[in-house]
């Protein structure tokens, strides 16, 4: 039987409320900052999407590694997270492929545009923009149970460190001005060389290293929670502070710079945080706050858009009042969404008991 992590309870709620505020409007606030450049400093705290994938690979080691049969775990794993996903593809094919495709014809070259949106969405972009992360996830999962099922952890845990470094190159730190993908494959064009250059930051610079990250610390667990942070805290707050100031002095900000250094050692600081946290009392909340990070990551953009459509309002033209109000009514929604999913849970749940009794 695994551990009960407090932390990890309040970093999904923490998540998901930054999450929806971000999507509200501090997004759009931050692209308005004066000084571009300040945007590196801001890549370097980009932690959340990192700790969540190394959070799922810790929790997934440590659900396979107590399961009577790992393989059944991790495969039940994939097949959940994958079916909610394809269910998500779907309404964006319902929403936006069919209605296309009804418009401009059922001709080859229809079809094939069509195709080719929907290879982009469902594997790099998302099919709506808070579901990016799932096929890396998926990815990084996968990747790391059949490494750790053939005992080669410590080969995973380089693999996931040389791929973090070389995404660098790609869409991290290191990254040239122009990119590197055109450089080395001419070929392509300009879209083409963007969304390989993203699909492999997201993979290979996301996704398999910092879930890998998770199975080991979960392998790891107790060694990880003995080592003590005071003498590795001065090197990292240099570490950020040159590579902030290399950034700054050397690069110029665009939005392909999605990666940094800095955000893996970052990100293993704040799970420590997180595993450290060792108040029971969050244990009382833990479904409520489960139900209610799922709602909200997952409803909040359709429920964004629903009141940006009977308010009549424009995210462009909102003033700030409005974008408190938008936020207010949006999180109040996901709370009724919460609330009536618990409803239809707990009713599901009695049913066997009154069955049960019933008979009895």
């Amino acid at each position: 039987m695994r551990n009960y992590y407090p932390g990890i309870t309040l970093f999904k709620l923490a998540g998901c409320l930054l999450v929806l505020l971000a999507h509200v409007f501090l997004l759009r606030y931050l692209n308005v900052i004066p000084g571009k450049q300040l945007q590196f400093v801001l890549l370097l705290g980009r932690v959340i999407v990192p700790c969540f994938y190394v959070t799922a690979g810790f929790l997934a080691y440590q659900g396979w590694s107590h399961a009577a049969d790992p393989r059944r775990y991790a495969g039940r794993y994939l097949k959940r997270l994958s079916l909610l996903y394809l269910l998500f593809c779907l309404l964006f094919a319902a929403q936006h492929t069919i209605p296309e495709l009804v418009r401009g014809g059922f001709g080859p070259t229809a079809i094939l545009n069509q195709a080719k949106i929907l290879v982009i969405m469902f594997l790099v972009n998302g099919p709506f923009v808070q579901f990016w992360f799932i096929p890396p996830l998926l990815f990084g999962i996968a990747a790391a149970y059949l490494l750790w099922r053939a005992g080669r952890l410590r080969l995973a845990g380089l693999l996931a460190l040389g791929s973090f470094l070389v995404i660098q190159l790609l869409g991290g730190s290191l990254r040239p001005h122009g990119g590197l993908v055109p450089v080395l494959l001419p070929f392509l064009n300009a879209d083409q060389a963007g969304y390989l250059e993203l699909a492999l930051t997201r993979y290979a610079g996301f996704g398999f290293p910092f879930v890998m990250a998770g199975v080991l610390l979960g392998r790891y667990e107790q060694a990880f929670l003995r080592v003590r942070l005071r003498p590795y805290l001065l090197p990292l707050i240099g570490l950020n502070a040159a590579e902030a100031w290399f950034l700054m002095r050397y690069a110029e900000w665009s939005p392909d710079y999605r990666l940094a250094l800095s955000l893996l050692p970052n990100t293993l600081l704040l799970f420590y945080g997180i595993l450290k946290v060792r108040s029971q009392a969050v244990r009382r909340y833990h479904g409520w706050i489960n139900r209610f990070a799922v709602a909200t990551f997952c409803a909040h953009i359709p429920l964004m858009a629903l009141n940006l459509y009977v308010l009549n309002w424009s995210v462009e033209s909102m003033s700030g009042w409005q974008d408190l109000a938008y936020l207010a009514l949006t999180l109040v929604e996901c709370l009724l969404v919460t609330y009536l999913a618990g409803r239809r849970w707990r009713r599901q749940a009695g049913k066997p008991a009154g069955r049960k009794a019933a008979l009895g």
